[in-house]
Formats: structure tokens, sequence, C-alpha cells
């Protein structure tokens, strides 16, 4: 029921505007574990991801927008210390075959309103 109540809260801070989805990588405080899938179909989000590198969490994530990875690390109870679009397609397969430091230097940090630092 409380994650139901989580759920139905996330939902209501999304906008009801249809939208191209983009990538975005998501600093947390802690390592991701991951969401149930309604969630994650309720919000229009597609997991890429979870990265942990020197100390530093991340989730990339496709999203129709910021609202929604707001809304999304808001249900799964993470704090977010930082937001980055992605000036590269993460699920490309160069990507792969590139280190992670080098696949960081892809992130551009974007204003965040719901992040902690």
């Amino acid at each position: 029921m409380f994650r139901d109540l989580i759920i139905a809260s996330a939902v209501a801070l999304v906008p009801i505007i249809p939208a191209q989805a983009e990538q975005f990588a998501v600093q947390l405080e802690a390592p991701y574990e991951g969401a149930n899938a309604q969630l994650l179909e309720t919000l229009k989000i597609t997991e890429i991801e979870s990265i942990s590198e020197d100390g530093a969490h991340y989730i990339v994530l496709d999203a129709p927008n910021e609202a929604n990875v707001e809304a999304f690390i808001f249900a799964v109870g993470h704090e977010a210390i930082s937001l980055n679009a992605l000036e590269a397609n993460w699920s490309n397969s160069v990507m792969d075959e590139i280190s992670m430091p080098q696949r960081l230097g892809f992130l551009r940090p974007i204003a965040c309103d719901f992040c902690k630092s």
C-alpha cells in the first residue's frame, strides 16, 4: 500500500505531455538496486545501466524529461547528488568499448532542483 502511494505521488509529479525520451545520468548517494517494472512503465523510464566508479554511484536512464527522472528518484527512495544529460548515446555499442572514466566524460551537468548539492 505504501509503495502504491509512492508510485501515485510520483505519477502526480509528471506532466501529461508526450515527449521523446532523452538519456540522463543521475549521481546517487548510494548504489542503485533497481526499481519495479510498474514504476518504470508508469513513468516511461528505461534503466540503461547502474554504475559505481571511484566511490561515485550513477544510474543511466532513458526518460521523457527531467520531471520523470525527479519522480523516479523520489519513488525509489534515493537522494540525487547531481543530474546530467548525456552527450552521446549510452546504449551505442561503441560506448562499451571505452573505459568507464572515458564514458563518464560524456556527462554534461544540468540544473537540478531536486539534487542535494
